[in-house]
């Protein structure tokens, strides 16, 4: 099995990469904690100090960034693990992370924790996700795609596979 790095920035102290992709019959993406910085780099900023909606969403498109850079996409995520410094603001944090994502919904475990790497972190937030062992799982976005196509009358033409071999 073959295992390869995601770097979302470099350098840093700390020896890790921000994610491992372990290829092998399915591709295992493996994310570390994700916080709501707005970009790789010296000059990133964090999004949403003291707004938890805020910080998630950041979180979440930090994710996703990182599983488009392995192939993948939210709708892959099969495990999620969200730290967060008071469990009384899973609420507003729930909300957007229903934006996200749909069913079959990731296996996820919230865990409030004193304090995260820097005090101004309000979540952190780790993932596992499996890429191309079967049907992608589908995300809130494709669905409400699939739903405007419906809507329109418009219906996309089936996907013609390729025979293979020497067939006719």
């Amino acid at each position: 099995m073959k295992r390869t790095a995601l770097t979302k920035q470099a350098p840093h102290p700390w020896p890790f990469s921000h994610g491992t992709v372990v290829d092998g019959p399915a591709r295992l993406v493996f994310l570390a904690g994700q916080v709501a910085y707005d970009r790789q780099g010296p000059n990133r900023k964090l999004v949403g100090v003291g707004d938890p909606a805020a910080q998630t969403r950041q979180a979440i498109e930090n994710m996703r960034t990182l599983l488009r850079q392995a192939g993948g996409d939210l709708g892959d995520i099969v495990e999620m693990t969200a730290y967060v410094t008071d469990v009384g603001m899973m609420e507003p944090m729930g909300r957007v992370a229903q934006e996200y994502f749909a069913d079959p919904l990731p296996a996820m475990s919230l865990i409030g924790v004193r304090e995260l790497a820097r005090p101004e972190f309000l979540i952190e937030i780790r993932a596992v996700a499996m890429i191309g062992a079967g049907r992608r799982r589908p995300t809130r976005e494709r669905l409400a795609r699939g739903a405007r196509r419906r809507s329109n009358g418009r219906r996309r033409a089936p996907r013609r596979r390729p025979r293979r071999g020497g067939g006719r």
